[in-house]
C-alpha cells in the first residue's frame, strides 16, 4: 500500500489514513515533542492500521513507540484506531471524549433515548429515526474502547508538548478541541475548519447534568472567532490552511446567507424541522437525514436567537413560523 505521510515541518509530519466514509481520507498528525505525540489516529479498519503503520515505518517508527495520543473529537474517523497504540501511550481528550470512548452503556442508552423522542417531536416519521439509530450504530463499529487518561479543558498547557496549549472548540462536536502552538500561532484543529467543505455542526444530546441540548451552530460561530488570528491550520481532512482568517470570515458569512434562505424556504404556515429539511434538502435529505437535520435546525437556532422565527409546541411536536 502506498503511504501518504508528509513533514509539514522540523517536528509535525502529516499522516494521511484512508476511511470507509463519505468524507474520505482522514489527516493525523505525529508531533515530535518532549513526549513523542499522535494527533488522531484514523478508524478501525484493515486499511487504517496498514496506512498508519507503514508510514510510521517511514520514520523508523512502529505503534509501540507513541507516547501519547491526543484526540481532537469522538467521531470514528479520529479515535477508532486507538487500540493499537495501547497500552504504551497515554490518551488526552476533553471530558466530553470520554463516554464515547469508553463506550458507557448508560450514556449510549440516554443518548438514543433523547433523540427517540427529539426527532420524533421535530416530526421525523419513526422509520426514519429507526434508520438513524441503526446508522449511527453502524459508525461506532469503526471504534474501540479505550480510557482516557488525562482531560483537557480550554488553556491547558500539555505535559509532553511545549508550547502547544487547548482550544475549546464545539460545535461540530461537543468534545471537539484543538491545539495552537503560542509562538507562532500554528494550529491543528481536527474538523474544526476545513478548506474544501464546511463542518457540519451536529446535533447532539445533553450530557451528564446538563438539561438542554446544545445550539451547535452558535457554538461553532463562537469557536470559529476563536482561531481568527491563527497563522496557519492544520485539519482533519484536506489542505493546510494558509489564509484561515480570510475562510472563517467567508464561512460565517455563509451562514448569514443560508439562515436567510431556509427562513425563505418556511414559507407563512408553522413548519417542523424535517419537512423544511426535505424543502431545502429534496434528493439527499435521504441520505445524510442526520446531516442535513442537523444543518436545518442550526440554522433555525440562529434565526431563533435573532428574533427572526419562533418555536411552538402543539400537541407535543414543535413546529416553528417567522416572528
Amino acid at each position: 500500500m502506498k503511504t501518504t505521510m508528509i513533514q509539514r515541518s522540523k517536528e509535525i509530519y502529516q499522516i494521511t489514513i484512508p476511511t470507509p466514509f463519505l468524507v474520505g481520507p482522514v489527516n493525523t498528525y505525529l508531533i515530535k515533542g518532549d513526549a513523542l505525540t499522535l494527533v488522531d489516529t484514523g478508524p478501525k479498519t484493515a486499511e487504517a492500521r496498514e496506512q498508519m503503520e507503514n508510514s510510521l515505518a517511514e520514520l523508523n517508527l512502529s505503534f509501540k513507540d507513541i507516547e501519547l495520543v491526543v484526540l481532537t473529537h469522538h467521531h470514528p474517523d479520529h479515535v477508532g484506531l486507538i487500540g493499537e497504540f495501547l497500552p504504551n501511550a497515554k490518551i488526552a481528550g476533553h471530558l466530553k471524549l470520554k463516554p464515547w470512548l469508553e463506550k458507557d452503556e448508560q450514556f449510549y442508552s440516554r443518548t438514543r433515548q433523547f433523540f427517540y423522542r427529539f426527532y420524533r417531536e421535530h416530526g421525523v416519521p419513526e422509520s426514519w429515526v429507526r434508520e438513524m439509530d441503526r446508522s449511527q450504530n453502524y459508525y461506532m463499529d469503526f471504534t474501540s474502547p479505550a480510557s482516557v487518561d488525562f482531560i483537557l479543558e480550554e488553556g491547558d498547557l500539555i505535559d509532553g508538548l511545549p508550547g502547544w496549549r487547548v482550544l475549546e472548540t464545539p460545535g461540530h462536536a461537543q468534545s471537539h478541541l484543538s491545539l495552537i502552538r503560542e509562538k507562532d500561532g500554528t494550529m491543528v484543529a481536527g474538523d474544526h475548519l476545513i478548506e474544501h467543505i464546511s463542518s457540519n455542526a451536529i446535533i447532539e444530546a445533553p450530557y451528564f447534568n446538563e438539561t438542554e441540548r446544545p445550539k451547535t451552530l452558535l457554538q461553532y460561530r463562537e469557536a470559529l472567532k476563536k482561531c481568527i488570528n491563527a497563522s496557519l491550520i492544520f485539519s482533519g481532512h484536506g489542505s493546510m490552511i494558509r489564509k484561515p482568517k480570510e475562510l472563517i470570515e467567508e464561512r460565517i458569512h455563509a451562514m448569514d446567507k443560508k439562515a436567510q434562505v431556509f427562513k425563505r424556504k418556511m414559507g407563512e404556515d408553522p413548519i417542523q424541522v424535517f419537512s423544511l429539511c426535505q424543502k431545502m434538502y429534496p434528493e439527499i435529505y435521504r441520505k445524510q437525514t442526520a446531516l442535513t437535520f442537523s444543518e436545518t435546525l442550526g440554522h433555525l437556532d440562529l434565526l431563533e436567537e435573532r428574533g427572526e422565527v419562533k418555536a411552538e409546541r402543539s400537541e407535543g411536536e414543535i413546529y416553528y413560523m417567522k416572528a
